[in-house]
């Protein structure tokens, strides 16, 4: 009987040690950029009024600890092993509540909670704060076992499911349900060493009501919440309105498997519940498989891992994934085109990604949520004000009222471009009560009210520079006259100009091409760009004879031989075969302009 116990200790840890190595894994590798879009979501401020007005609402303080535990995913694997404590801790307290009512060393029941959260967190609307609830939730059922003194542990369950409800929200509904759980298996098992309570019907009952009336005074005298919410709170779910069916079953699981494991012991032999647990654990396994592939966004990771990339400025990077896999997603694929602008590779490589006139911007729409990344390519051509208005769209439309940091960092960026001053040091004084963005904010509030000084930024004087001089209404199905305004105002924006030209290559319109061409000379290019050169000599096939003034523009050797190879291809078959054609031209311009709407792709 030892021997048994010590396998099952040490199968136990080793399931455990699994178990969160797992979740690391998939929380620090596979889905790590959903970790880090979690903070960029989020304005944790470290004063103490922010304390106070979380501890004022229900569930407020597990918001509050969410919030300060999400903080710390600006670091991915920091965030990893935050987010895998948490749900770790929701199987290790109900293992430990297992452990303490009937000495049970392993119990693959405990996992499926753990597991099941784990999946909801893969999904954005469910916070990292519903988890500590949860999982403080158990741990206070933890506690409540500890107490041998019957009348004490009874007193103790009568103040704390008030003050669960209070701090922790909905969760207050597993910690009772648990306890009545847990006082039924006492009361009705002479094996577990603990004296049940007297009274226990009338202790029950007691539970019952406060479970019920605490939430209906609370609504009544404290909250302006709905019905749902009084009970709920918004702890779990970014839409208040929702009480979702997952999390259902996670409050009532912790119950549910207490009352499970009294009935294994008190009716199944030994033999039965280890077949059982093998059993389990074969549905845990094939559960978790069926729940990663169901679960986890893979394409929304992908396009998440392109907007951190942006928000990191690292366009490099952006462009070596980009080689290795072109990006399907609307994010992606602006966050490729913004990082090939950046890099001054737009003019000579635009071509090699199978280009779209929608990669540029993405169009704004009033319902949902203003993707973070909508705002940047405005933002570095120098359209500061559109910026700035989608910046403020990302932060109140926000599902949960929650400003993103992200967005008022970039409100407050571009109110210090436009010269509003207050209004920036109102979102300045945000950033300096937190923890990570305090040095930035800091040493961003040294330039208000200081147009010198912020005219010598590297970024923000370009950018104040770029700045349209002339009011205009902006369309996004004529983006062009937007750029032309740019250009008007500084015609040394390098990048306005790239987006201009590359709106008319990918319109096929070489008439404007050549028009705006003459404004490669006030480009600093050191020769006429790859791209440009192979519209060029492209035009040239097209016109009996060539103007003078084009004769400017060198054509390279290089480009002069392709061309050739080009049309010989195309004549001999390759007009009917784009694959072919693709294989060794698809990265240019006349690939472009003979397959994109006959092939239907790039």
């Amino acid at each position: 009987m030892k021997g048994s116990k010590i396998i099952s200790a040490l199968v136990s840890a080793l399931v455990s040690a699994l178990f969160f190595a797992v979740l690391f894994v998939f929380w620090g590798v596979y889905y790590s950029n959903h970790i880090a879009q979690k903070e960029q979501m989020q304005l944790f401020m470290t004063d103490f009024g922010y304390l106070l007005r979380h501890l004022s609402m229900q569930g407020g303080f597990a918001i509050y600890l969410g919030e300060f535990l999400t903080q710390f995913f600006l670091i991915p694997w920091v965030g990893a092993f935050v987010v895998s404590s948490i749900i770790f801790s929701i199987y290790y307290g109900i293992h430990r509540v297992l452990k303490q009512l009937f000495n049970s060393e392993l119990n693959v029941l405990a996992i499926f909670p753990a597991i099941g959260y784990c999946f909801l967190l893969c999904n954005d609307f469910y916070s990292v704060s519903g988890a500590v609830a949860v999982s403080l939730s158990i741990w206070t059922v933890v506690a409540y076992l500890k107490i041998t003194n019957p009348a004490f542990r009874m007193v103790l369950g009568v103040v704390l499911i008030p003050l669960i409800y209070w701090l922790l929200g909905g969760a207050y509904m597993l910690f009772g349900l648990s306890v009545i759980f847990t006082e039924l298996v006492i009361h009705f098992s002479k094996d577990i060493r603990k004296e049940p309570v007297q009274h226990l019907w009338l202790y029950i009952l007691c539970c019952l009501v406060l479970g019920v009336g605490v939430p209906l005074l609370a609504r009544r005298f404290l909250l302006l919440d709905t019905l749902l919410q009084s009970f709920y709170s918004g702890s779990y779910y970014k839409f208040s309105l929702i009480f979702p069916y997952f999390l259902k079953l996670i409050f009532i699981s912790s119950p549910v498997i207490i009352l499970l494991q009294f009935v294994f012991l008190k009716y199944l032999s030994e033999k039965t519940r280890m077949i059982l647990q093998v059993g389990f654990g074969i549905v845990l396994i094939a559960g978790t498989t069926v729940g990663f592939n169901r679960f986890p966004n893979v394409a929304e990771e992908k396009e998440m891992m392109y907007d951190n990339l942006v928000n990191r400025q690292q366009w490099v990077e952006i462009i070596k994934v980009a080689e290795k896999e072109m990006p399907s997603g609307n994010q992606g694929r602006l966050a490729l085109t913004l990082a090939l602008g950046q890099s001054n590779q737009l003019s000579t490589r635009l071509f090699s990604f199978s280009p779209q006139q929608s990669d540029f911007f993405i169009p704004y729409k009033v319902h949902g949520m203003a993707p973070l990344i909508a705002n940047e390519p405005y933002f570095y051509l120098g359209l500061i004000n559109f910026a700035q208005m989608l910046a403020m769209e990302s932060i109140d439309s926000s599902p949960d009222a929650v400003m993103p940091v992200r967005a008022v960092k970039r409100y407050a960026e571009t109110c210090i471009i436009a010269g509003q001053y207050d209004v920036a040091a109102k979102f300045i004084g945000y950033l300096q009560k937190t923890l990570f963005y305090r040095d930035w904010a800091n040493d961003a509030s040294k330039y208000l009210n200081n147009d010198e000084k912020v005219n010598a930024h590297p970024l923000w004087g370009k950018l104040r520079a770029s700045q349209p001089k002339d009011d205009f209404y902006f369309q996004f199905d004529q983006v062009d006259l937007t750029l032309f305004a740019l250009l008007r105002s500084n015609p040394q924006n390098r990048m306005a100009y790239e987006y201009l030209m590359s709106s008319y290559l990918l319109q096929k319109d070489l008439d404007k091409f050549l028009e705006f061409l003459p404004l490669t000379k006030s480009m600093n290019y050191a020769e006429v760009p790859l791209v440009y050169q192979e519209a060029l000599i492209y035009a040239k096939t097209l016109m009996t004879e060539w103007p003078a003034e084009l004769e400017q523009y060198k054509i390279s050797d290089d480009v002069n031989k392709r061309i050739e190879l080009y049309a010989s291809a195309f004549k001999n078959g390759g007009n009917k075969s784009p694959e072919s054609m693709k294989q060794s031209f698809g990265n240019s311009y006349w690939y472009y302009v003979h397959f994109y709407e006959s092939h239907g792709k790039k």
